[in-house]
């Protein structure tokens, strides 16, 4: 059965009597843990929860649950919905498992093309195809030479023979601004850099009107809402973004809260002062729908493209694999320890909460030091609630201090079931049983929550970065990746651990655990009826589970 988005329950109506909702199991993740049978919601929050016959007592219209479980709203940590709504007006993506299955896909798509028009395959990460390496320039040719072809992870790029053509890559004596080409027999394999000279030659991607994005943006939120999400942290936002998700609320046009993080490049207190005062927001500005919620700086890179910062080398193995040079490398160092602390303590002195992409160890540790020594100096940083975001390789050292600091962690449960098999054959086991470490966070005490990092495509289960929230559940609790392989046992949670990944520890990151985040009396009425008992179904039952209703704000905005 198609499901049915229920958008028209935000219209206006009269406050009536409260809405019952009967003969359910409700996992409310109170204190108690209680499983109750009913709950009454009214004006867009909590009134009552427990048995039957207490709610019943309440009056009002009923809905009949028949006996199906009811979780908290879903919270998305990590997502970047308004990037996603942009990038689906370049095409539809498809997530690719190996080389014969990008070949497959560079046909289909010559075939609709004229010749001589570029052709870029989507991002589809290296670590993540079955061939574990870049596709060579003859593989890209035998999918096409009647089109300029493009593989690009980033900053690393492979063309075909027409494409190394248009470049201007004719043999090793050719350059390539800002880009080092690299040949083997003669002939070019790859480019490191380079990227504006090469989009400079392909057509730029379509603009949409501000209609067409807002019209995108809802399709997008109406499919988080299909599979349980009632919140998300956009993590990437900027003014306009964040008024975007403003004016759509005011419209009664947004069916997902929204907790908006400001990225910024600032290296000094005084590129921070600048940047809140141009931003022209307060944390914490907002409502219950849209709120300001945090500050965010860049500080390494990525897994994927070899250049997160370890405590360690990277080895002659990793600079193979990813196509680097030097096996000194550490990874990317976007900020000293000196500029952290900078921009830590102005961050906190003008009452901003700040995260930090850092996804290795190396720089985890120097990000924690740094918040170490701003409490030193100001207490108070102790109480912003210091995000990391991604965080891979957890270290015991590395979990204590983040409790001492009463710092929060956002990381991806995708990234452990796409390449946790990468990480065991290329950094070694003991990385693979660290790698996306829930156990260690959780024995520690440190409030951990799971997500997506989706950005490209609306496939829930096959987007860049699955955003299906119930295969993150089966990956947190099975700790099994793609191929059924288990890296460190001692990480598995349990099912009501892996819950609160995505519910009181996500609403926690954001102030909202008093609003968000467990079903109890006074907050908020965010909840997704699901079609299995959660607790109680097959382990591999769980990425299978499907919502059929989903509720928030006491409004139904999905109904399978």
């Amino acid at each position: 059965m198609k499901p049915i988005y229920a958008l028209l329950a935000f219209q206006a109506f009269a406050a009536a009597a409260p809405t019952l909702y009967l003969n359910g199991k409700i996992v409310t993740l109170d204190a108690q843990e209680r499983i109750a049978e009913a709950m009454a919601v009214e004006d867009g929050k909590i009134v009552a929860v427990g048995t039957n016959d207490e709610i019943k007592q309440l009056g009002g219209s009923a809905v009949d649950l028949g006996g199906e479980m009811v979780l908290p709203g879903l919270i998305e940590t990590h997502c970047h919905s308004i990037g996603a709504a942009r990038a689906s007006f370049a095409g539809e993506y498809q997530e690719l498992y190996d080389i014969p299955g990008i070949q497959a896909w560079i046909k289909a798509k010559a075939a609709k093309q004229a010749p001589g028009t570029w052709i870029e395959v989507p991002r589809n990460e290296i670590t993540r195809l079955k061939e574990r390496r870049f596709p060579t320039p003859e593989e890209l040719d035998a999918a096409t030479t009647q089109h300029p072809v493009l593989f690009v992870s980033v900053t690393k790029s492979v063309l075909n023979s027409a494409g190394w053509k248009l470049l201007g890559v004719v043999d090793e004596k050719s350059k390539v601004a800002g880009g080092d080409v690299i040949f083997e027999n003669g002939r070019p394999v790859l480019i490191r850099g380079g990227q504006a000279p090469l989009r400079a030659l392909m057509p730029q991607p379509p603009t949409p009107s501000e209609d067409q994005l807002r019209a995108k943006l809802k399709e997008l939120h109406g499919i988080y809402n299909s599979v349980g999400i009632t919140s998300i942290f956009e993590r990437a936002t900027d003014r306009a973004g964040f008024d975007l998700f403003r004016d759509l609320s005011a419209k009664h046009e947004l069916t997902t809260r929204v907790r908006g993080t400001f990225r910024f490049s600032a290296k000094d207190a005084a590129g921070v002062e600048s940047y809140v005062k141009k931003l022209g927001l307060q944390f914490g500005e907002g409502d219950d729908m849209v709120r300001a919620s945090c500050l965010k700086i860049t500080v390494d890179g990525g897994i994927h493209w070899g250049t997160t910062w370890l405590s360690e080398p990277h080895g002659e193995k990793r600079t193979a694999f990813y196509r680097n040079t030097d096996p000194y490398y550490e990874g990317t160092h976007s900020y000293t320890s000196e500029q952290m602390r900078e921009i830590f303590g102005a961050a906190n002195k003008l009452g901003w909460p700040i995260s930090a992409h850092v996804t290795g160890d190396g720089g985890a540790m120097e990000v924690l030091r740094a918040v170490e020594a701003v409490s030193q100096q100001q207490p108070s940083m102790i109480d912003r609630r210091f995000n990391l975001i991604h965080c891979y390789f957890p270290s015991d050292e590395m979990t204590v201090l983040a409790k001492k600091l009463n710092v929060g962690v956002d990381t991806q449960s995708y990234l452990y079931f796409r390449d946790a098999d990468f990480i065991a054959k290329i950094y070694g086991p003991s990385w693979a049983e660290r790698f996306l470490g829930l156990g260690s966070w959780v024995k520690a005490g440190v409030p951990v929550a799971i997500n997506s990092d989706h950005m490209i495509g609306f496939d829930p289960d096959h987007c860049m970065n699955s955003f299906n929230p119930f295969l993150m559940l089966y990956i947190a609790v099975s700790r099994k990746d793609d191929l059924g392989q288990i890296h460190g046992e001692h990480q598995k949670l349990s099912r009501l651990d892996a819950l609160r990944t995505i519910t009181t520890w996500a609403a926690w990151l954001s102030f909202d655990e008093k609003r968000l985040g467990s079903l109890e009396k006074g907050k908020l009425a965010d909840f997704v009826v699901i079609d299995r008992d959660y607790l109680t179904c097959a382990e591999n039952e769980i990425k299978a589970i499907k919502p059929l209703r989903t509720v928030m704000g006491g409004k139904t905005v999905f109904l399978r």
